[in-house]
């Protein structure tokens, strides 16, 4: 089936942040490493990353995810780039803030004024102009309109969707340089509402075979998965006694001992 980017019920703006604004690169390898793990994430999940940029306390996204997989993507991705940094700089401690913001994208527009805040962040900070900062996207999106194959895929991000959606390079590089109207950007708020994360922990509960108002009824083996899964997905201990009516200590003591499990595992391979 060919996919319609115009049904835009599948893109994601995705911010990660350093904890306490610390910074999360270093150097230059680690930006290497961040987008090498970021495609290896993105391959194995099936999600799509569209438009990226790294900054020195954080990483602005755009994704496409048909298949609600971004959370499993994202809290792989942080936590593998995390341990590794840690490991690598002997510190300790959580590099990333427990949620990375998220926010639907929910028409063209919004899509392409994504795309724009994303790249358009260096020059806004004061760091480097668009076209000439190395780390974001912008570049292998421009590549893609002179049709060098080796380099697109060479690339971290899938350039189609800029493609279809500016159709032209000349096109791509105005807008993404233009002031937005009233220099008001069309990016919504990035703080989710109540209903927003609601809404989406009740898509991945229903993606692993369960209503979230009837966690509470089945097996506890299957239960605890589930818990967990919204967990690793950003959603605190509360937000789940919460969506779900299971208390918090249960809910507190499942986290922990499949905490422990994944740890134990990890440390064995």
């Amino acid at each position: 089936m060919q996919r319609v980017w115009r049904t835009v019920t599948g893109f994601y703006y995705v911010c990660a942040r350093g904890m306490d604004k610390q910074l999360i690169f270093e150097t230059d390898d680690d930006r290497w490493e961040f987008l090498g793990l970021m495609r290896d994430c993105c391959r194995e999940t099936g999600v799509t990353a569209i438009a990226w940029c790294l900054m020195d306390d954080h990483v602005d996204l755009v994704l496409l995810d048909y298949e609600d997989r971004m959370s499993a993507a994202m809290h792989r991705l942080l936590l593998t780039y995390a341990r590794r940094f840690n490991k690598r700089t002997g510190r300790t401690g959580h590099l990333f803030q427990n949620r990375f913001d998220r926010r639907s994208l929910d028409t063209d527009w919004q899509v392409m004024e994504a795309i724009r805040s994303v790249h358009a962040d260096p020059q806004e900070a004061d760091v480097s102009l668009i076209e000439r900062y190395p780390w974001s996207s912008f570049a292998e999106h421009l590549r893609a309109y002179d049709g060098d194959a080796t380099d697109v895929a060479r690339g971290f991000s899938d350039p189609s969707c800029v493609l279809e959606l500016f159709g032209s390079a000349n096109a791509f590089i105005a807008y993404s340089l233009s002031t937005p109207d009233d220099g008001e950007s069309g990016m919504p708020d990035l703080k989710e509402t109540e209903w927003e994360r609601h809404a989406f922990a009740e898509k991945l509960a229903k993606g692993l075979g369960v209503p979230l108002n009837e966690l509470k009824t089945v097996a506890s083996s299957r239960r605890d998965g589930i818990i967990f899964a919204l967990h690793e997905g950003s959603y605190t201990v509360r937000e789940i006694e919460r969506y779900t009516g299971i208390s918090k200590s249960t809910v507190s003591r499942i986290v922990r001992a499949y905490a422990r499990m994944k740890a134990q595992a990890e440390g064995s391979e």
